[in-house]
């Protein structure tokens, strides 16, 4: 007979989307607490390594202050977001910018990428999370932006997979249809519908980075939620995933990429300001 599984195993399993599981759930709690797993903040403030976030993955300083406004601000302390075997960074997107590159963030939004990229990659292996720009090393206006100031914004490319169903590592942003279908000049490309909502699943449930929003354009958004309910997510991760992903009601309509923003750290307040929807797992 097959073993009987532990609580923690079938939260675990809940998690990614495997099962079902009706729990009554608090929306103050961070959603990973809830589900049974052990929120990295205490093993970082021991000085031991984040498992959470891949093996061997480094120790970050947790000096960094979100300062202002994400359209008015500046990032004291920030934290350079490196590659890894989950996470690269979209070539196009890093051009030589006076003042240095655009991969800067607070220490929370630094590892929110990095543990996202690998809960994917152990969910569904064999692609990397490619991430366009943060802000700037001191925060400050960032060319091309209205925002990305003070190091809560991050611009992550879609998982994508080429002509043969292989995951495809793209140079730049790739544009795409409700119906998943790459734009021109990607029409060979499809919208990796399974890994992309396990990257939206994982990063609204970070207990140390608490989502704001999620700018996505609508058709794509529903593509997602359909996806989610497909795989049987939690209604709790489905209900945050909801309310996060917004299509901007004017300027870029975000259809070949993800536009994210946490909220204020609390190491940062009061000098950090969030402006817009306050859900209520706001930290």
């Amino acid at each position: 007979m097959p073993r009987a599984l532990s609580f923690v195993h079938v939260a675990a399993l809940a998690l990614a989307g495997v099962v079902a599981l009706p729990l009554p759930v608090s929306p103050s709690l961070p959603l990973a607490s809830v589900l049974g797993m052990s929120p990295s903040t205490a093993a970082a403030d021991r000085g031991v390594r984040d498992p959470t976030r891949g093996p061997g993955a480094r120790r970050l300083p947790r000096r960094s202050r979100s300062l202002g406004l994400p359209f008015d601000g500046r990032l004291r302390n920030g934290v350079r977001l490196r590659p890894s075997r989950h996470l690269r960074i979209v070539p196009a997107e890093h051009g030589q910018r006076e003042g240095g590159d655009a991969l800067y963030g607070t220490w929370e939004l630094v590892q929110l990428l990095e543990r996202a990229a690998f809960r994917v990659h152990q969910r569904l292996p064999g692609a990397q999370l490619s991430v366009g720009e943060l802000s700037k090393e001191g925060g400050g206006r960032l060319p091309g932006h209205a925002s990305h100031q003070n190091g809560r914004d991050a611009d992550l490319a879609f998982y994508m997979l080429d002509g043969r169903g292989r995951p495809y590592a793209p140079y730049g942003f790739a544009a795409f249809d409700g119906a998943g279908r790459g734009i021109a000049p990607n029409e060979a490309l499809t919208f990796d519908d399974d890994r992309n909502w396990e990257l939206v699943a994982k990063l609204v449930a970070d207990g140390d980075a608490r989502v704001q929003y999620l700018f996505v354009h609508a058709s794509i958004e529903r593509r997602l939620l359909r996806t989610g309910r497909r795989r049987r997510a939690p209604r709790s991760v489905l209900n945050r995933a909801e309310r996060v992903m917004v299509q901007p009601a004017s300027g870029h309509p975000h259809r070949n990429h993800f536009h994210m923003r946490i909220y204020c750290p609390p190491a940062s307040r009061p000098a950090c300001r969030d402006r817009g929807p306050r859900h209520p797992w706001a930290p």
